[in-house]
């Protein structure tokens, strides 16, 4: 039997947070077999090099998950407020993999298509077609060390750049949970525009009663975002 991580042991109580919860309730649950064969992160990180040409910057080796496959869909239960939320999280192996190519259309500009073909999906929304997706910016050449951007898009704004990378998104992700649209709070946008209204309210929704549910985070930085967004 695989020995987990601490990285993973993270995501596993996160699931187990969902599910212990009253007033959650957790529609689907993925708890992925770990592939062994691609070993630790500085094992996986060798072979990505030298599979791909994509060497990843070493720091990013704490966030390496090696689950086939974890996600969650929960929706909020308790009380008057709506809320739901959703990850599903690939692998980075898998990730160079899941390329942007199916959001790339005829009627995009040109720097917008370059943009998507560049992409790496390792977090999207399935089971709920949200059509929203994180990605890996991966350039077509890649020459030296990098630590890619991370971009999120959604089927109705297109892609936005975000200042986190892969290990601070993977953070981020542990204390939202997945609630939808969370990945804005990263984002240099403006939340009152009327495009973004839910999305706003529904993060105004998670700060709310997020702390009564999962006490044990700190949301002063969520907070700040925010209000600096609004």
């Amino acid at each position: 039997m695989a020995r987990y991580t601490e990285q993973e042991l993270r995501y596993l109580r996160l699931l187990d947070e969902l599910q212990d919860t009253d007033g959650v309730d957790v529609r689907y649950e993925e708890r992925g077999e770990i592939e062994e064969l691609t070993g630790e992160a500085p094992e996986a990180f060798a072979l990505i090099e030298e599979w791909q040409g994509v060497r990843f910057a070493p720091e990013l080796q704490r966030a390496f998950l090696r689950f086939d496959g974890i996600s969650a869909h929960w929706t909020l239960t308790k009380g008057a407020s709506a809320l739901s939320g959703e990850f599903s999280l690939r692998h980075l192996p898998a990730a160079l993999f899941a390329t942007g190519e199916t959001l790339i259309h005829d009627d995009l500009p040109a720097d917008v298509r370059a943009l998507y073909a560049e992409l790496r999906v390792f977090d999207e929304q399935p089971r709920t077609g949200a059509g929203t997706l994180a990605a890996l910016r991966i350039p077509s050449e890649v020459t030296e060390t990098i630590s890619p951007e991370i971009w999120y898009y959604d089927s109705s704004d297109g892609a936005v750049r975000l200042d986190v990378d892969y290990a601070q998104y993977l953070d981020a992700l542990l204390v939202t949970k997945g609630t939808f649209g969370w990945q804005y709070l990263y984002a240099d946008v403006d939340l009152g525009e009327s495009g973004l209204g839910s999305v706003a309210d529904d993060l105004r929704t998670m700060l709310d009663v997020f702390p009564e549910l999962f006490p044990g985070q700190d949301y002063s930085d969520l907070r700040a975002r925010l209000e600096a967004r609004l």
